[in-house]
């Protein structure tokens, strides 16, 4: 009983250490961008930084982003409109090298953009689909650790114990740009509410299902 009461105090402690945030980038993000670029080098891309005393530190917020994904321990699923952030995908691919399972739904049209780290990714063997229409795939969701994916690739795997992870989802108006994240006003919220995470999964996994016979390795670049 008495063990159980201490499991049961460490899940409420835990469950309220969770993140739960709502990110804005806005015209004041960039103020701050000189000094950055001083402190770390001209053209660094690290995602991580030191206390910075504007509130609305563009470079902040993406260390965030990349906090969450330096957190996966088995899935990133990310569906996105355009992609061409160094820092996320320099997180991404720490992720990859962790062993992280990563998928990706993009838009056809998008996928082979100047700049696009989704191609490159693809080339490192990360799975992309993208369906054959003329409506844009405009979703900006990634979900990591979803409770279902997780559970899929404990199966796939057959594993009996799994390492501790709890799900996450980061989504709003943001596409990975340098432009989202650096020029325009956008909005992103990260949260490990179960319920928001699971929606985002289930339909990630429906999609994906959907766009099962479009893999972009089988598409040709225009």
């Amino acid at each position: 009983v008495i063990w159980k009461l201490v499991q049961c105090s460490r899940s409420k402690r835990e469950k309220a250490s969770r993140v739960h945030e709502v990110i804005v980038f806005n015209e004041l993000g960039e103020i701050c961008a000189a000094a950055h670029m001083r402190n770390n080098g001209i053209g660094s891309q690290k995602p991580h930084m030191s206390p910075c005393c504007n509130a609305h530190c563009s470079l902040r917020n993406v260390a965030k982003i990349a906090e969450q994904i330096d957190r996966a321990v088995y899935s990133i699923d990310l569906a996105i409109f355009t992609f061409s952030s160094l820092s996320l995908a320099d997180a991404l691919k720490r992720a990859l090298q962790r062993g992280v399972i990563i998928r990706i739904i993009s838009d056809g049209e998008m996928v082979y953009c100047t700049g696009s780290q989704i191609t490159m990714l693809a080339q490192l063997g990360v799975p992309v689909r993208v369906p054959i229409t003329t409506n844009l795939t405009h979703n900006k969701f990634c979900i990591i650790d979803g409770v279902e994916r997780v559970e899929e690739i404990r199966l796939l795997r057959k594993l009996k114990w799994m390492r501790p992870c709890y799900s996450i989802v980061i989504s709003g108006s943001l596409n990975w740009t340098a432009q989202g994240l650096g020029g325009n006003w956008e909005n992103c919220i990260i949260t490990a509410d179960e319920k928001l995470t699971a929606t985002f999964q289930a339909e990630f996994q429906r999609m994906w299902r959907a766009f099962g016979k479009t893999e972009a390795s089988r598409i040709q670049p225009k």
